[in-house]
């Protein structure tokens, strides 16, 4: 299944540019994710991941491209609602380290006068670490309370829906597969939750008219 993945990954025009002479680091990454999800059953910490993300320059917008080519090949093979939750947890536990988009190249200044010298700001004038702008916390799901990480709401939050439309992208089948099975993972963890309030709460949200 990594292999596959990797595969349509390296096919892709819009990733296979930047992933270049890194496809063997990104390989150990998606193995090593995918193994831990389906045989030893625990979440790959996404530091790691996110780090080679971040070297690859890939911006949210194009990890959720690599996300999706991972989990449409996990889909045909039936691997159950808690691997798709540990592998969704982590796809989105990395996005959160990674930029919103590609920073714009930098302009060339002009000076109204001629020979006026260029101002570069001292490093004191700078903000200092704790008020520069922060990634936005991660809206991951808690089990077995199944609470949102970033806002403590129940999961999927309204923040979480609007990532998850962004993520999968395109026709979202695979969205609401992976939903699907979070809540029948949700169903397990929380026998309290009547099915028609769970299936609002999971799927209830999605727009339906872009599914098929």
């Amino acid at each position: 299944m990594a292999t596959e993945a990797l595969r349509r990954i390296g096919a892709d025009p819009r990733l296979a540019p930047r992933v270049g002479a890194d496809v063997d680091a990104l390989s150990v990454c998606v193995h090593d994710m995918l193994h831990r999800a389906l045989v030893e059953q625990t979440w790959l910490g996404p530091r790691i991941l996110a780090g080679l993300c971040r070297r690859l320059e890939l911006t949210q917008e194009s990890f959720d491209l690599l996300g999706h080519h991972v989990l449409t090949v996990l889909l045909p093979h039936q691997v159950g609602p808690d691997a798709l939750v540990r592998v969704g947890a982590t796809l989105s536990g990395v996005r959160c380290y990674l930029p919103l988009a590609a920073a714009p190249a930098p302009t060339k200044s002009r000076n109204v006068r001629r020979g006026a010298a260029l101002v570069r700001p001292r490093a004191a004038n700078l903000p200092p670490a704790s008020r520069q702008r922060r990634s936005p916390p991660g809206h991951l799901p808690m089990p077995p309370t199944w609470t949102c990480t970033g806002c403590g709401q129940d999961w999927p939050c309204v923040t979480k829906q609007s990532q998850l439309l962004v993520e999968f992208g395109g026709p979202r089948v695979a969205l609401a597969v992976y939903l699907g099975s979070c809540l029948s993972a949700a169903l397990q963890d929380l026998p309290a939750l009547s099915v028609g309030h769970a299936q609002a709460r999971f799927l209830g949200w999605l727009p339906k008219s872009r599914f098929f």
